[in-house]
């Protein structure tokens, strides 16, 4: 008896112990299936730091978005902005310029994507072979050299994806070097309406203005794109649907639409808390749309009416 007892603990061991093993056979595979390789490719955190002269990326990458910017705008008629780009690799999962340029514009298969990046990689080289940074004409050497596309994809998209801030605060600068025009009475209009125009800007960019959207927009405007609407909206991708105007477009037409409300309909203003009087900035407003409107570049334009939109009095 005592034998037999001895004999069924040692078998309820045994198949406790095959149970442990099944269960974490089954924890590893459901570890290694697509679904996780999906969140990391999401991310874009699976690319890897082991390719010759990654350490040039954070050199070089600036430069491929800003080539791969001005192609894509010329190939497709529409301003494709540098952030869209970048937002639409990695917030799309896609990782790759490649697969982006062939997939979100459809206006090249594969293989010419493949021709494109050449193209752009040889710009860029072009661009900077006299850089005295230590690495970066050898680096740009080397991969122009390469004959495998996919190493070149690999290359240039991880150039772009792993330096994000290097990116987007390049591209906040350059906008801001070229708006350089600066008026505080103008400023001090457009302010009035930036809850006129928070409302449209969340109705232009995710279709209502529900306060959902309303707090999606202002975050995403603050922390994603530089605090600047048309950067924003390049991203959600205005201006690539024939459905959704350009933002430079929108923009224009918001401001005109605030000189028609303060000329004819001013009591369905809502003034923004701290902003001056509406009639204070009713004649600012008419001269910046009807005299400095037409003669500003789009830089100033965006940076007028994004300091609108996110004004707030505690800052000024």
């Amino acid at each position: 008896m005592k034998t037999f007892s001895s004999n069924k603990s040692s078998l309820l061991l045994t198949e406790a112990a095959l149970s442990l093993l099944i269960l974490a056979a089954m924890i590893t595979a459901f570890m290694s299936t697509p679904q996780t390789a999906h969140a990391q490719t999401q991310s874009c955190t699976n690319i890897s730091q082991n390719y010759a002269y990654s350490n040039i990326w954070p050199s070089v990458g600036p430069e491929f978005l800003k080539e791969i910017s001005q192609e894509l705008t010329a190939i497709t008629k529409h301003t494709i902005g540098t952030q869209q780009i970048y937002l639409q690799l990695t917030s799309k999962g896609i990782c790759n310029l490649a697969t982006l340029v062939q997939k979100q514009y459809k206006v090249i298969n594969l293989a010419q994507a493949y021709q494109f990046e050449k193209h752009i990689l040889t710009t860029v080289q072009s661009q900077l072979m006299g850089s005295v940074i230590p690495g970066v004409p050898q680096g740009l050497t080397w991969i122009t050299s390469q004959t495998n596309p996919t190493l070149i994809d690999n290359w240039i998209s991880s150039a772009i994806i792993t330096h994000p801030n290097n990116i987007l605060e390049n591209s906040h600068t350059s906008s801001t070097l070229i708006s350089s025009f600066s008026n505080t009475d103008y400023e001090n209009a457009l302010n009035v309406f930036c809850n006129t125009f928070q409302h449209d800007i969340t109705t232009y960019l995710y279709s209502s203005a529900t306060p959902a959207h309303l707090q999606t927009m202002v975050l995403d405007l603050r922390n994603g794109s530089g605090n600047s609407v048309s950067a924003l909206a390049l991203g959600l991708g205005a201006g690539t649907n024939a459905h959704i105007i350009s933002p430079e477009l929108f923009e224009k037409e918001e401001l005109q639409k605030a000189k028609q409300l303060i000329d004819d309909r001013p009591s369905t203003i809502t003034p923004c808390p701290g902003s001056e009087s509406l009639a204070k900035a009713k004649p600012a407003l008419e001269d910046f749309v009807t005299h400095k409107l037409p003669s500003l570049s789009i830089a100033d334009i965006d940076s007028f009416f994004s300091q609108a939109v996110l004004f707030n009095p505690a800052n000024h």
